[in-house]
């Protein structure tokens, strides 16, 4: 096998030297040469304008920004270390005691054509909601890149607005008003082990727009990340009766949870299934709901944002 592999590269080889005679120039030795000293260059930021914004663990503490900075070489490598000083520019509006460079300058070692440093945000000193710029500009003297946009970086930093539960799943514990699957919410909470147990959701839909009622169950277990991350895995929801017979139905659906106002909210996005089916009934019958093929809740615990709800009811749908 390794012959005929040598046989088929000697006769593509050849072929190419027969149908390529005009580029004699750019043949195996100039591409393999080593290094060139006095070969010309310039150097230039790689991705000179970024934007990012600090995480949240999936307990609930920030997760920094930490970024590379990096510097590429455009040219033949050098045979010795390319050294690239890094200057704050005026126009930078994050504050010194909000970040830290891991360098202020890069080096490109002998024989690469790029280097890097370390861009590390301090969170807990950024204002909470505001984007920050860092701007840097790039000092190689007379190797500085022709283009003026390649020697200026540009970041922009935000640290996220975030209110971690203070007690946990507990801080959900309760009544919620809002909007649900186009109805009043009767949504109310407790807690079970380590979840929010959920009683109510989609009732006023299934009862008044699918026109059956609810017999049995209603109630489903929430997950709630500290990171303000929702989700209903599936589950058995409620019993409904229609024409005298019962009918199973589950749930489906993730979101997010807010804490920084007057009151949690929760915003969801979810789906009721007849008992094994795959898709759901929103899914289904899009066509019934402005072409929306998922059901939602936007609630706020204790009622205490209801006031800014408004709720479209449906026209109830007919089989």
């Amino acid at each position: 096998m390794k012959k005929l592999f040598k046989i088929l590269f000697v006769l593509i080889a050849a072929g190419a030297f027969l149908t390529s005679c005009e580029m004699k120039e750019v043949g195996f030795d100039a591409i393999t040469n080593p290094p060139d000293a006095s070969a010309g260059y310039y150097l230039q930021f790689i991705n000179a304008s970024q934007s990012f914004e600090t995480g949240v663990t999936e307990a609930g503490a920030l997760v920094e920004i930490e970024k590379p900075i990096a510097v590429v070489l455009m040219g033949m490598p050098q045979t010795e270390p390319v050294t690239v000083n890094l200057t704050v520019d005026p126009s930078t509006t994050i504050a010194a005691n909000m970040y830290t460079l891991s360098a202020t300058s890069i080096t490109i070692p002998a024989g690469s054509t790029s280097g890097s440093v370390t861009l590390k945000t301090i969170a807990e000193n950024m204002p909470v909601g505001q984007t920050l710029k860092l701007v840097l500009t790039l000092s190689a003297g007379e190797h500085n890149s022709p283009n003026a946009a390649g020697t200026k970086l540009t970041y922009n930093l935000k640290r996220i607005e975030f209110c971690p539960l203070v007690n946990g799943v507990a801080d959900m514990v309760g009544s919620w008003s809002g909007d649900d699957a186009y109805y009043p919410s009767i949504i109310s909470t407790v807690v079970e082990g380590t979840k929010l147990k959920a009683d109510g959701f989609g009732v006023g839909f299934i009862n008044d727009f699918w026109g059956e009622a609810v017999i049995a169950g209603g109630t489903c277990l929430i997950t709630v990340s500290g990171n303000g991350l929702i989700d209903i895995p599936r589950q058995y929801l409620f019993t409904t009766t229609y024409g005298g017979s019962p009918y199973r139905y589950e749930i489906k659906g993730s979101g997010k949870w807010t804490n920084c106002g007057a009151s949690p909210t929760m915003l969801i996005t979810y789906d009721i299934y007849y008992e094994g089916e795959a898709d759901g009934l929103a899914k289904q019958y899009a066509g019934y709901l402005g072409g929306i093929p998922y059901l939602t809740a936007d609630i706020t615990l204790d009622g205490k944002k209801s006031a800014h709800v408004t709720v479209n009811k449906l026209t109830p749908f007919k089989r």
